[in-house]
């Protein structure tokens, strides 16, 4: 079982989730350069925990509002983005 903080994302998505959660799965499931796909990906967390670990991401979803959450999210990550409290990064 993991224990892993939450804290609400600033933009308005209606359900973040922390970046731990794709921070272990990617770890786990994946090698160093491999690949993630995400085909719901919403804000982009899973790209920015992808990116973090040196994995390529291709993320896709429907809602242009939250592909523009995503992008900006991407251009303008914030330092402590990928250092949110009980972050296993």
């Amino acid at each position: 079982m993991w224990s892993i903080s939450t804290r609400p994302l600033r933009q308005a998505h209606c359900a973040p989730f922390p970046i731990d959660l794709p921070l272990r799965c990617i770890a786990a499931g994946s090698p160093d350069g491999g690949r993630v796909l995400d085909p719901f990906s919403g804000a982009g967390t899973t790209g920015l925990a992808a990116r973090h670990l040196g994995r390529f991401y291709q993320g896709i979803d429907l809602r242009p509002d939250y592909h523009d959450i995503a992008l900006r999210r991407f251009n303008n990550q914030q330092p402590d983005e990928l250092n949110e409290p009980g972050t296993a990064a």
